[in-house]
């Protein structure tokens, strides 16, 4: 099976430096339904100065502020299997879905054992395919001259394998598996 979220956003932005790829995945998300206002995506931080992790909570704030229903879960406790199988019924309801990960990719796209123990990120899942066994992300990280131009959404695209991986190495233990679905 394929699936790739109906709404699209309208550009996928590169992260200027070590914070706000939260905000960049909201951006998206907003840019997708229409609601994005133009804002400086720093704008849309509602407490003020952007601290250095923006957490579940504060995200969940800010898409709720736009009228999403969001909500955050984990699915540490499952199978591989079973984490796979909620990523891909979340995409199912056609909306987008936040993943956060240990963040081990260098920006020449080559993946680092520490740097995935170190660096907390958020990413967004825009659809799957079963056939080629690949989620479609958004990945504010990725330099524009990596964007993967042969997907039908999203800048990027990683292995089933690669998203479990990923999402097992977040330096924050207890956001490990972690992610913000709209519901």
């Amino acid at each position: 099976m394929r699936f790739v979220v109906s709404k699209r956003p309208r550009e996928y932005l590169k992260q200027g430096g070590p914070t706000g790829c939260g905000l960049y995945a909201i951006k998206g998300i907003l840019s997708a339904y229409g609601k994005d206002d133009g804002k400086n995506l720093f704008a849309y931080y509602p407490m003020g100065i952007l601290p250095f992790i923006t957490t579940p909570s504060r995200l969940i704030h800010i898409l709720r502020s736009y009228g999403f229903d969001a909500k955050w879960g984990r699915v540490q406790e499952s199978s591989d299997t079973e984490k796979l199988t909620a990523l891909k019924e979340m995409l199912l309801l056609d909306a987008p879905v936040m993943l956060h990960i240990g963040n081990g990719y260098r920006k020449n796209g080559i993946w680092s054992k520490t740097r995935w123990r170190i660096v907390s990120h958020w990413i967004t899942l825009w659809g799957f395919d079963d056939k080629t066994g690949v989620f479609y992300i958004y990945d504010p990280c990725v330099p524009r001259r990596y964007h993967d131009k042969n997907i039908p959404i999203g800048n990027t695209q990683r292995t089933y394998e690669q998203v479990l991986r990923d999402c097992g190495g977040s330096p924050r233990w207890w956001w490990r598996y972690g992610y913000i679905c709209l519901i």
